[in-house]
């Protein structure tokens, strides 16, 4: 019977282990599934960055191109009231 005691305390300590155990593994999960989230919100900046990288690249093509076309529309229209004028 002496072994009763101990053996009902080492069921405790055993007990007490398997819960701080168990409630650092959960908060260890929390900590993971945060990360997670942060490196998606990250990934998400960096994506959004590199967008609008390109498109202040491209905005001097862009305006370029549109001026152009935007030219070559009055030239052509203007060609066009000339003719019916002037046949």
């Amino acid at each position: 019977m002496s072994d009763a005691p101990t053996d009902y305390r080492a069921r405790l300590d055993l007990s007490d282990l398997v819960t701080r155990i168990e409630r650092q593994q959960e908060e260890t999960r929390k900590f993971v599934a945060e990360q997670h989230k942060l490196a998606a919100e990250r990934d998400k900046l960096a994506a959004e960055a590199r967008k609008l990288d390109r498109d202040r690249t491209l905005a001097p093509w862009q305006v370029t191109i549109v001026t152009m076309g935007g030219l070559a529309a009055l030239v052509g229209g203007l060609l066009t009231i000339v003719k019916a004028v002037h046949p």
